[in-house]
């Protein structure tokens, strides 16, 4: 897929101006939510700025420079990424790398690129050792960053950048393009999964993932009801990963809220018969303490190494059961 996207269309037009009027920051940071296309929109200002011939629409996509671009071999633009998913960047990628790259001349294009993403994957050292060549460019060489979540990434590193801050789109432009792009089954529910964000939707087509949605749902729906103990329930989902467990809690009580204050609202047909159980036994105001709750424990989850999957599901889902009960 190539960038920009419907609705990215104003934000590349801005960079295209900037680019064309040789006014274009040096350094870069593209934040936003997760799956609306930020890295292909990095990638794509890095080959308009590795282009011998740029064209009104950004590369002209046939030159040298433009081969070697989609072919992630040109000399002159330096990727820098974890070795592994979910892994942190090295520092000796940014202190061997990156500085020996922006120190050296340009191979054969008019500028240099270092794309980093997700730049929030930097320790504290690495982005100190960053810092440096943001405080003090290199004629012709330009630093984008990408990240999903630019608070965790320093102060220092921010306030060096101007911040691209990208939008997801509305909901039925995202529908609109999913569905032109795989098809009109499980559309609105894979979407409604992905938070709205049509490139993780994308991602999610062919996975197990409303089928691990449904049963986060369908916990939620048995925690409310009288019976079933919460430690018995938080074992029957040991076998899936924290993190995203807690995700398809947070979707499906977002759409659970939504469609308790308005029915035709809610994003996620497939969700819609445990809605209806759930009436009867949950209020309004406990569904968005518990939202609050799950939204805190996720942030809680990230924020240690190995959380204590078994103790923080049970204190949720207690909670839960407690809320229900009073309702």
């Amino acid at each position: 897929m190539l960038a920009p996207f419907p609705w990215q269309g104003t934000d590349w037009a801005r960079l295209l101006v900037d680019l064309r009027e040789e006014r274009l920051h040096h350094a870069l940071l593209f934040s936003g939510p997760s799956g609306i296309g930020k890295r292909l929109l990095a990638e794509r200002l890095a080959r308009s700025l590795m282009c011998a011939y740029p064209a009104d629409g950004g590369d002209c996509g046939q030159c040298r420079c433009c081969r070697l671009m989609q072919a992630g071999t040109h000399p002159d633009c330096l990727r820098i990424a974890p070795e592994e998913p979910g892994r942190q960047i090295r520092i000796a990628q940014v202190r061997e790398e990156m500085i020996d790259f922006v120190m050296r001349t340009a191979s054969f294009a008019a500028r240099k690129v270092v794309l980093i993403a997700p730049a929030d994957a930097m320790n504290t050292a690495t982005a100190n050792c960053l810092l440096k060549s943001l405080e003090e460019p290199t004629r012709g060489t330009y630093l984008l960053l990408v990240t999903d979540t630019p608070v965790r990434l320093l102060p220092t590193i921010r306030s060096r950048c101007r911040t691209v801050a990208l939008r997801p789109p509305g909901w039925e432009e995202a529908l609109q393009w999913f569905i032109a792009r795989r098809g009109e089954t499980d559309a609105e529910d894979l979407l409604g999964a992905a938070s709205g964000h049509p490139l993780e939707a994308l991602r999610l087509d062919g996975t197990d993932a409303l089928r691990q949605f449904d049963r986060a749902a369908n916990l939620l729906l048995r925690s409310a009801q009288p019976g079933p103990w919460y430690s018995t329930l938080a074992g029957e989902v040991a076998d899936v990963d924290l993190h995203q467990l807690l995700a398809w809690m947070q979707i499906y009580l977002g759409d659970l809220s939504r469609w308790m204050a308005s029915p035709e609202s809610s994003r996620l047909p497939r969700a819609l018969a445990v809605h209806e159980a759930m009436r009867a036994r949950v209020s309004e105001q406990s569904v968005a303490r518990l939202l609050r709750d799950t939204l805190r424990a996720a942030r809680d989850a990230r924020a240690t190494t190995n959380p204590n999957k078994t103790l923080l599901l049970e204190s949720l889902l207690a909670g839960w059961q407690g809320v229900a009960a009073d309702a």
